[in-house]
């Protein structure tokens, strides 16, 4: 008998498929509303308040973080529904295995109705009423009471028959032991006839709308975004917009422009008249501060209007404020884009000016401001007092001002008098958490016993950066950036670059120990001295980076002592190989066999003398360390002579 389709097994393929959606759904359900319920700590958020000016910034993560809760987003919401949906399925695929005749437990006494104790007069009774109520007779095409006779007729069996009742005892069937049986796990209603037309429509349904469609959806959007999860139209952008001569000045117009802004800076037809008037209020706070703009768009226009609006700390409208936000978290690829495009083309110079942007968009400040505006409730006027304490020498340069002793800046805090004791402790908390960095560079190669360097070795330049600001085994924490609308790991960009500005290397290292190596790995060129720069440049904060000059000389590979092997080495080569070995001792047993290849010969031939000059050697040799020689000066030469 040929298979045949069998609902339990359907019904078992659709628990175990729903189950896979099932567990990690109501995991991820459970996980998204702990995390509304509990949320995480101001820490994991990176919503730390170190002086009075991060509250703000903290409030917004933290306002941010609940709105954005997955709990309220389309995805979550589509998920539950379809969660209960299939839950309900299953439910009901489990409601209907239990009642399966195959599949449920074989209980006579439960099929006919009766206690344990009936006797068979009572057990003939029930049969009869059960029989008459269900058979197939009384129920013409009806497949289910049909069964249900069949089933009947088995129980008022197990329990009437001697061999039909210890079949059942035994094996739970009064059958006997059964044998193992094989079906199609498909519902059976897809062999009748009047689901032909629904079951044909299905199919088309899947193959030829809700295949194609998932397919063209994933597609679609995949095919977006391209390294660095940056979209290929910005990519094309970026190679459009970043030249050689690109600088600072430049870069709000490059960030502006990346398609990822595109639908966020677009101005609905309904927001057109708000935005043209925002703008043209913007319009002379930024136009000082901005290069005659290169791109007329209406997009690049408004970001590049965003953007120095920030860098300059204007008030702008609040959802402009809300665009800038989202254009400040979305900018960390952005940058990381523009480095890499400079790199492919070895710019030093841009990549430069690109990395001051992003300190200066991540701090607000802007060319030409003092880098002091870095520091909480610095102002024109503080800045200016600030500039003639102790050994600044009325000098601007924040790098200068950390490097003053903790009790003169601290004297000098106090005698300015619009300073409140708050604003003077975030002022010192801010100066302990902005880094102040000692750099040194080394050259070597690897395992090398001359520490010269020659043409082809493996050059290895290793930085050495060390935190000044931090104890012993203490780490660097979140950039203090209280302008910024997102938590930021402090990291460095390190770049090593020939004299004439072309990059060799660059990477950011994100390192939060007080001291750190990074190592940088070449192959050494040819012969001759050489000259470049190691650039460490701060992700964050303006005015903190540095530089290290590197000389290294390479020697002619000739210079090299050549290698002379040691005579037991030499003599490894003409000891024979295993197989030669065996195809010898195979030679020497099987002498008398005339079937052989005379390659085979030859070989063996060959084996057996390696053989017997290694055994004599070996002989010669156990000899000679029975018996000391004494040797003389000079005898050894001569008879090598």
């Amino acid at each position: 008998m040929g298979l045949q389709y069998d609902d339990s097994a359907f019904y078992y393929f659709l628990l175990s498929s729903f189950t896979l959606y099932l567990i990690p759904s109501y995991w991820y359900i459970l996980k998204s509303l702990y995390g509304y319920v509990r949320p995480r700590s101001e820490k994991d958020l990176g919503a730390v308040v170190r002086t009075t000016e991060e509250k703000k910034k903290s409030q917004l993560i933290k306002k941010r973080a609940k709105a954005s809760s997955e709990i309220f987003k389309p995805t979550f919401l589509f998920n539950l529904l379809l969660t209960a949906l299939i839950t309900l399925c299953a439910v009901y695929l489990i409601y209907n295995l239990s009642q399966d005749s195959e599949i449920a437990t074989f209980d006579p006494y439960e099929i006919l109705g009766i206690d344990r104790s009936t006797d068979n007069k009572g057990i003939k009774s029930a049969y009869r009423k059960k029989s008459l109520k269900y058979h197939p007779d009384k129920n013409p095409d009806n497949p289910a009471a049909e069964a249900t006779f069949m089933l009947i007729a088995k129980a008022y069996e197990a329990l009437t028959d001697e061999t039909a009742k210890a079949n059942w005892e035994k094996y739970g069937n009064p059958d006997g032991k059964q044998s193992l049986e094989v079906s199609i796990g498909l519902p059976t209603f897809l062999l009748d006839g009047q689901w032909k037309y629904v079951i044909l429509l299905s199919y088309l349904f899947g193959m030829v709308v809700l295949v194609p469609s998932v397919v063209w959806f994933y597609y679609s959007n995949s095919s977006k975004y391209g390294e660095n999860n940056v979209m290929y139209k910005t990519w094309a952008w970026i190679n459009h917009a970043i030249n050689e001569k690109t600088t600072v000045a430049n870069m709000p117009e490059v960030l502006s422009g990346c398609a990822e802004f595109h639908e966020l800076l677009m101005p609905r037809k309904e927001d057109m008249e708000r935005d043209t008037k925002a703008m043209k209020a913007l319009e002379p706070m930024v136009k000082p501060h901005m290069n005659k703009p290169k791109y007329t768009h209406i997009l690049v226009v408004k970001g590049n209007y965003l953007v120095h609006a920030h860098c300059i700390r204007a008030t702008i409208p609040g959802f402009m404020q809300d665009q800038l936000d989202s254009m400040l978290r979305g900018s960390g690829n952005l940058v990381k884009a523009f480095i890499e495009q400079c790199h492919q083309r070895m710019w030093m110079g841009p990549t430069k000016e690109v990395i001051v942007f992003n300190q200066m968009i991540t701090q607000g400040v802007w060319i030409k401001q003092s880098q002091m505006l870095q520091l909480p409730h610095f102002g024109k006027g503080v800045i200016q007092k600030a500039a003639k304490t102790e050994g600044m020498g009325g000098s601007q340069s924040l790098e200068k001002y950390l490097e003053l002793d903790a009790d003169v800046r601290a004297k000098a805090l106090k005698e300015i008098k619009e300073l409140s004791d708050e604003q003077r402790s975030d002022i010192t908390t801010a100066c302990s958490i902005i880094p102040r960095i000692d750099l040194s560079v080394s050259t070597f190669v690897e395992d090398d016993e001359d520490q010269k360097i020659y043409a082809n070795d493996l050059i290895t330049v290793r930085v050495k950066v060390d935190r000044l600001n931090l104890e012993e085994g203490e780490e660097a924490g979140l950039v203090h950036a209280p302008r910024f609308p997102a938590p930021r790991r402090e990291s460095w960009w390190i770049i090593l670059a020939t004299k004439d500005g072309k990059i060799v290397s660059i990477e950011n290292v994100a390192k939060k120990t007080k001291v750190f190596n990074h190592d940088i790995k070449f192959m050494a060129p040819p012969q001759g001295a050489y000259d470049m720069v190691v650039h460490v440049l701060s992700n964050d904060y303006v005015g903190l980076d540095k530089q290290s000059p590197l000389h290294f000389d390479v020697n002619d590979p000739a210079l090299l002592p050549k290698f002379v092997p040691h005579k037991e080495d030499m003599e490894l080569d003409e000891e024979p190989t295993m197989f030669e070995q065996m195809m010898a001792g195979n030679i020497e047993e099987d002498s008398d066999d005339e079937d052989s290849d005379s390659d085979v010969e030859d070989v063996t031939a060959k084996a057996t003398k390696k053989v017997k000059k290694a055994s004599s050697d070996s002989d010669s040799d156990s000899d000679d360390e029975d018996m000391p020689v004494l040797k003389k000066e000079g005898t050894e030469g001569k008879k090598d002579q």
